[in-house]
């Protein structure tokens, strides 16, 4: 979700070349590869169908769990190391709900929440996201949002706002800002009044979110490696599920001879190697879309859209779990390496300063935290500490004003802003809600992660 943390491919005007990657779009397909046209078309519809196949085991596995759809599900409690899930986020509590929208409309209320953010996004089954609810689309007043499947037409509540999706399948995310551990629960009570009901039932059938504190289990890092032929067919079923539409059907046309949707089975010539091989290399494709760094070791992507163009970016977003957001919601600037371009690990002592006036200039809130190198899990220490972040108490501040903050794995001397570090390599990931027009056009630079000594 992007309690998760989402590949960060680099912005086409800094030094990123987006289309080395590979664009469905704008590139012819692969005929001159050595196994044929077919081959070249089969790796393209992997790429073209991640989203989708993610969006499928994301779903078998709640109703595995015994989920409904159109329920909310809550979770109260903020991450710790225990959460065992790649990059979670500390500021936020979550929720999901999967809307079916086979039935007619769902209807989404949500809350006033005065200065606090929170939201709930909607993503379709490509990973398309539709829209927002909560602060930033409604000024935090009360809303009511009514999600409408393909083809359905009929009047809105009044007052209400729309939320028009392709496919019948609707991912709906929630995140509520905890200011602190004495705000949690009221964060919870928020949490708690988000709603929803089908529009036939609305309003006599609304109803409140179910408390499942491991609910994020439902959203691991999914691995689709060894599939091959299994992932293809699963591809061709879920696209008789959730046939695309409108700005998806673009891209699908291309992959017109392969016959996903309507028998893929029946009509290829690729053996079960050839399909695993033609995997295999779209997964080599949209791993190359994420691999340089920009200003002083510090990665971002300014380019998220509700709907990427680009399958091979659109790809590359959720590889570890649904809910990227667009830029206008939020950036995440990561950074695995310190501005010399030498990999963050404990055995060294790093600073971060924020000079005065200087922080990041997010609207709703920023936070930066510190995850383990190789998994993107949250690292225990002593104070509990997993972030430092505008709602950090206790902050020092230098006698210039400025905001020294020191990553390593021991505790510094005197009274410092310590963010402890694993003995092992590390990334930090700063989160920026509601950036502000300088964060968006690049003109705020993140102060470099700086080596000390």
């Amino acid at each position: 979700m992007t309690f998760l943390v989402p590949p960060i491919i680099n912005p086409i005007r800094r030094r990123a070349v987006l289309a080395s990657a590979g664009c469905l779009l704008a590139l012819p397909v692969l005929a001159t590869n050595r196994r044929g046209t077919a081959f070249g078309l089969a790796e393209d519809a992997a790429i073209w169908g991640l989203p989708l196949v993610r969006t499928g085991r994301y779903l078998a596995l709640a109703k595995a769990r015994g989920l409904e759809v159109n329920q909310f599900y809550l979770n109260q409690a903020l991450a710790t190391p225990t959460l065992k899930l790649a990059g979670p986020n500390v500021d936020t509590i979550y929720g999901f709900a999967w809307l079916d929208l086979s039935a007619g409309p769902v209807a989404v209320q949500v809350p006033e929440g005065g200065d606090r953010y929170y939201s709930v996004q909607f993503i379709d089954a490509y990973e398309t996201i539709l829209g927002y609810a909560g602060k930033s689309a409604t000024s935090a007043g009360p809303g009511l949002y009514v999600v409408t499947g393909p083809g359905w037409s009929g009047t809105l509540p009044k007052g209400a706002k729309s939320v028009a999706s392709p496919t019948s399948l609707v991912l709906a995310l929630t995140r509520t800002l905890v200011k602190g551990a004495a705000d949690l629960p009221a964060a919870q009570a928020l949490q708690a009044s988000y709603a929803l009901a089908p529009l036939a039932a609305y309003p006599a059938g609304l109803q409140h979110g179910t408390v499942l504190q491991d609910a994020l289990s439902v959203f691991p890092t999914l691995k689709v490696q060894g599939d091959g032929a299994a992932f293809f067919a699963e591809l061709d079923a879920l696209v008789r599920r959730y046939p695309p539409r409108g700005e998806e059907a673009v891209a699908f046309q291309k992959l017109a001879p392969l016959h996903l949707g309507s028998g893929f089975r029946n009509h290829t010539t690729l053996s079960a190697d050839d399909l695993q091989q033609a995997l295999n290399g779209a997964l080599a494709r949209i791993k190359a879309v994420h691999q340089t760094d920009i200003d002083d070791g510090w990665r971002v992507n300014y380019h998220i859209k509700r709907f990427n163009a680009d399958p091979v970016v659109r790809a590359a977003l959720n590889t570890v779990g649904p809910g990227a957001h667009i830029a206008e919601e939020a950036l995440y600037f990561a950074a695995a390496t310190d501005s010399a371009g030498a990999p963050l690990a404990g055995s060294h002592s790093y600073s971060i300063t924020f000079p005065k006036n200087g922080l990041p200039p997010a609207k709703a809130f920023w936070s930066l935290i510190l995850y383990n190198g190789g998994d993107l899990l949250l690292v225990p220490n002593k104070l509990n500490r997993y972030t430092i972040n505008d709602r950090t108490p206790n902050l020092v501040h230098d006698a210039d004003g400025a905001l020294r903050i020191v990553i390593s794995n021991s505790e510094p001397p005197g009274r410092v802003n310590w963010l402890p570090a694993p003995a092992g390599p590390f990334i930090l990931i700063l989160r920026t809600y509601e950036p502000d027009a300088s964060l968006l056009s690049g003109g705020y630079k993140v102060p470099p992660v700086v080596r000390q000594g």
